[in-house]
């Protein structure tokens, strides 16, 4: 998976595919859990697996940065994907920052 991909080469924690329990306590499932960027408890992407919509306020209601990523991100290009990163912002601890982290945004 692409994103198990990057994250081993960025040094960074993500979980594919992740599930939360809604509001109404349903389940639903992402690509992945980006850790420790866009908010303290991650970025989720993707949609959710087998949905058609856009439940990006389900995510932030639960908590999480929410993230549609286009089809450029099918394919692994690191300086991309850091400068995502770097734009969603580190929220995790300082130790764990990747050496490669400046907090630069895209604008």
């Amino acid at each position: 998976m692409l994103g198990l991909k990057a994250a081993k080469d960025l040094d960074i924690r993500v979980t594919a595919p992740f599930s939360i329990v809604t509001e109404s306590g349903g389940v639903e499932t992402y690509e992945a859990l980006i850790h420790d960027f866009g908010r303290p408890t991650g970025t989720l992407t993707g949609k959710i697996v087998g949905y058609r919509g856009d439940p990006t306020e389900t995510r932030s209601k639960t908590g999480y940065f929410a993230s549609n990523l286009s089809g450029s991100y099918r394919k692994y290009d690191r300086e991309f994907f850091i400068a995502t990163l770097n734009d969603w912002q580190w929220f995790g601890e300082g130790e764990r920052q990747p050496s490669w982290y400046t907090g630069k945004p895209w604008s």
